[in-house]
C-alpha cells in the first residue's frame, strides 16, 4: 500500500504538514519537488579544497594578514588533510 504526506525537510529531518503514524524502518520514496531542491551539501573535503582554492586565487590585493588573520591561524582552526598528509596552519 502506497501512503503519500505533505511535507518539508528542515536540518536533515522531514516534517510532516499532517499527523502521521508511521513505525520505524519503513521503507518510503522521497520526492523532491521543483527547483526547491537544494544542491548537495559538500563534503568536508569539498570545503578544505574550496578553502585553499579561493586562498590561492585571492585577487583582493591585501598581500598581508591582519592581527585577526594571525590569531585565527595560530588557534588551530585549520587542518587539512591531502590524501593522508597532514597540514595544520
Amino acid at each position: 500500500m502506497l501512503q503519500t504526506y505533505q511535507g518539508y525537510f528542515e536540518k536533515g529531518r522531514f516534517i510532516s504538514l499532517e499527523v502521521a503514524v508511521i513505525p520505524d524502518k519503513t521503507r518510503a520514496i522521497v520526492t523532491l519537488l521543483g527547483d526547491e531542491v537544494i544542491p548537495s551539501v559538500k563534503t568536508r573535503a569539498q570545503q578544505q579544497l574550496d578553502a585553499v582554492k579561493a586562498f590561492i586565487s585571492d585577487g583582493s590585493g591585501e598581500d598581508e594578514l591582519s592581527a585577526e588573520d594571525y590569531a585565527e591561524l595560530e588557534s588551530g582552526k585549520y587542518r587539512f588533510s591531502m590524501s593522508g598528509r597532514k597540514l595544520d596552519l
